[in-house]
């Protein structure tokens, strides 16, 4: 499912820093999934990682697909729909067998939606292999980099004709052009300005010609979002901040990428 892209304001996409902290962090939501002794809370949690369009959701949701509640196996499956991944098909097809009649019903609904996706999906354009995603930010942390690879996925999918090869694939025998994307955080920090404290996100992509992976174009994006000192303190709020700003900077960048990327393929 097409998630809502922010707008933005040439190459700086500002965030306002309270509705980022107006849901809960994934990682808060996934431990609630995982740890919640109350099946309640891991319903909750469940549902709100299926709207949550972060690909970073689809391997909790299918772990809770062994939950030992049919309430939650329940709300897991139908996140999954909501999440939209045609990864999570196979996965649904082999509990379609659960012990539970609301959960088989759920399964069989959700995999009808999903299977429908696949067959009514338009032929892409391009073919996106995702290549090396570092971070050049400075930064110790390696979560940025699998932040990176895993909204960048989810954004090129997004875009209209593109779609991103899953991993171990090269794209080797199609007709449909190949393109390989490279990507690298060029700066990711928190800055004091005045009272306030100014998390600032860049990153570059490089678009090569397959196969001989010539580079063929760059495209970049930015983005900065303020949040109090107080908030900045906090350290579950400050890492949801940079990420936000991140994913931001991320979208940026990709919204750009179309023509580099037709260009690339020779289109």
């Amino acid at each position: 499912m097409p998630v809502p892209r922010r707008a933005a304001l040439a190459s700086l996409l500002s965030l306002v820093a309270a509705p980022a902290f107006a849901k809960p962090a994934l990682d808060e939501l996934v431990s609630q999934l995982r740890e919640g002794k109350d099946f309640r809370v891991r319903v909750q949690a469940a549902l709100q990682l299926g709207r949550s369009m972060d690909a970073g959701a689809l391997p909790p949701l299918l772990a809770a697909l062994e939950d030992e509640n049919a309430s939650v196996r329940a709300a897991a499956v139908a996140a999954l729909e909501s999440l939209g991944d045609q990864r999570a098909i196979v996965p649904l097809r082999e509990h379609r067998l659960d012990r539970s009649e609301a959960v088989r019903k759920q399964i069989k609904a959700t995999l009808t939606e999903l299977e429908a996706q696949v067959q009514n999906a338009p032929r892409p354009k391009v073919l996106v292999k995702l290549g090396m995603m570092k971070n050049g930010s400075g930064v110790k942390s390696k979560r940025i980099e699998s932040d990176l690879a895993l909204a960048s996925r989810q954004k090129l999918n997004e875009l209209p004709g593109i779609k991103v090869l899953g991993e171990g694939e090269d794209g080797a025998g199609r007709q449909t052009p190949v393109v390989m994307v490279t990507g690298n955080v060029e700066q990711l920090r928190a800055a004091r300005e005045g009272s306030s404290i100014v998390y600032t996100a860049k990153v570059e992509y490089v678009l090569h010609t397959m196969p001989d992976q010539s580079i063929a174009a760059k495209v970049s994006g930015s983005a900065s979002a303020q949040a109090s000192e107080q908030e900045a303190s906090d350290q579950t709020r400050s890492a949801q901040l940079r990420k936000d700003v991140l994913e931001a900077a991320i979208a940026s960048a990709l919204r750009r990428a179309p023509p580099a990327l037709l260009a690339a393929a020779r289109l």
